[in-house]
Order: C-alpha cells, then sequence, then structure tokens
C-alpha cells in the first residue's frame, strides 16, 4: 500500500496547482483593447544636387572613324569634368549602328546597299555635384566641345533627404501621441501604452527643369565659346509615416 500512497499525493497536488492557476487566471483584469494608428508629418527643403547629362552624336561613312572620334570627344570631357573634385563622373550608354538615310524603293544588291549605309554613334556623359557653379561651368566647357544636352535639373540628394528624418519623426510620432490621447479619452479610459512602433521615411524628388543655351544647327558659334547654362533650385517634399499599434488601459 505504500507504493500507491505517494503517486496519489502527487496527483493530488498538481490538480490542486492547476486548479488554483485556472482560479488565477479567471480572477486577472480584462486586457484592454488595441487599437492600430498612423501619422505622417512633412516638410519642404531644399534641392542640393544638380545633375547634367551630355550626349556626343557623330555619323560617318566610317564605322571606325565613329567610334574612334566618339571616344577622343568622351575623353576630352572626361577631362574637364574631373578637374575638379567636387564633380562626380560616370558613362551612360555608348551605341553605334548603320542605316540608310534614303532608303531605295527598289531593290539593291549588297554593294550598292554597302555604298549608301552611314554609320552613327553615341554616348553620354553624366555629372552631379552639390557645387552649382562649377558643374555648370564645366557643362558649358564640354557643350563647347560638341556635346549635346540631355538634362539638366535639381534634385535632393539622399544625404539631405535622410538628414531630415530625426526632426519629421517628433512630429510624426507626436501626432500619434495626440490621437492615442484622444482615443483613450473620448472611450473613457484611464490611458494607453504603445506596444509597438514602425517607421518608413520618403521622399519625392521634384526635378525642376533649367534654362539653358542652345546650339545653332551647325554646332557652333563662329569661333564663339558656348555660354555656360543657369540653374536655380526648386523644393522636394519630403515626408516620414509612423503606424504604432497601442493598447488601451482599462
Amino acid at each position: 500500500m505504500k507504493h500507491y500512497i505517494l503517486p496519489a499525493i502527487l496527483a493530488f497536488s498538481m490538480i490542486a496547482t492547476c486548479a488554483a492557476r485556472a482560479n488565477e487566471v479567471k480572477h486577472d483584469k480584462p486586457v484592454g483593447a488595441f487599437v492600430t494608428l498612423t501619422a505622417s508629418d512633412q516638410k519642404k527643403v531644399e534641392q542640393d544636387l544638380l545633375v547634367a547629362s551630355l550626349r556626343i552624336e557623330l555619323d560617318n561613312k566610317d564605322s571606325r572613324k565613329v567610334q574612334d572620334s566618339i571616344n577622343k570627344a568622351m575623353q576630352t570631357a572626361m577631362d574637364i569634368a574631373k578637374t575638379d573634385p567636387s564633380i562626380k563622373v560616370s558613362t551612360g550608354n555608348y551605341y553605334v549602328y548603320s542605316y540608310d538615310p534614303n532608303p531605295s524603293p527598289q531593290p539593291l544588291s549588297n554593294a550598292e546597299q554597302q555604298k549608301r549605309i552611314i554609320w552613327k554613334g553615341s554616348q553620354t556623359i553624366d555629372l552631379q555635384s552639390k557645387d552649382a557653379q562649377k558643374i555648370l561651368d564645366a557643362v558649358g566647357k564640354i557643350q563647347d566641345v560638341g556635346f549635346i544636352m540631355n538634362g539638366l535639373n535639381y534634385t535632393l540628394s539622399s544625404e539631405l533627404a535622410e538628414a531630415q528624418k530625426d526632426e519629421l519623426l517628433v512630429g510624426a510620432l507626436n501626432k500619434i501621441k495626440t490621437k492615442a490621447e484622444l482615443i483613450a479619452k473620448t472611450l473613457g479610459k484611464s490611458g494607453y501604452e504603445i506596444v509597438e512602433i514602425n517607421i518608413d521615411g520618403s521622399y519625392m524628388p521634384q526635378p525642376q527643369p533649367v534654362m539653358m543655351m542652345e546650339r545653332s544647327s551647325k554646332m557652333e558659334m563662329e569661333g564663339k565659346a558656348m555660354s555656360a547654362p543657369v540653374a536655380s533650385p526648386s523644393e522636394t517634399d519630403v515626408s516620414l509615416s509612423v503606424s504604432a499599434r497601442i493598447q488601451l488601459k482599462p
């Protein structure tokens, strides 16, 4: 009989413990409702990065001459741009293709077709800098050696956009707090507790077109140097959104 007493006592003890815990859960205070809130803050920031894109376009009956001329022109443009370390330089698409400027309605032999073919090539160079005057001077010089403007615009650098996020975060969180306090008060609750927060920052770049000089149809101005283009920054909307999950207190 002694062998059966100890297991019975242990079993009774476990049942009593489980019952006590169930009784405790039953008498706990009710859990407050959960609410998800969202808020955002934004501001206008003056654009600080000037971006320019130029291209060289050449054609010739000889494809090698087209490529050689493009290579030399690009090297000249790179040398101009890289004289100032504040200018970031990169090259873009480089392509060469053949075409018939005056297609014949009649079938032609291969030899005749080859005689009519013209080779055309193009390559782009892209510049960007926070020092507007330096990049504008460089662009003017590059235009003067035969390059055509693809685009010139201001934008907001990622560094400046990131620097605004702390201020925007404070504004968005204050809006979350105001909403939470209003909900708790309206529902007659004693308060609230923030249990989860998600943050998402972004900015909407708004490229600002700028005025610039155009070359004549002959790609020259009677020996006169090309005037440098001009540019003026605009503003970009920078925003930061916050979503929070709060628990209302009874």
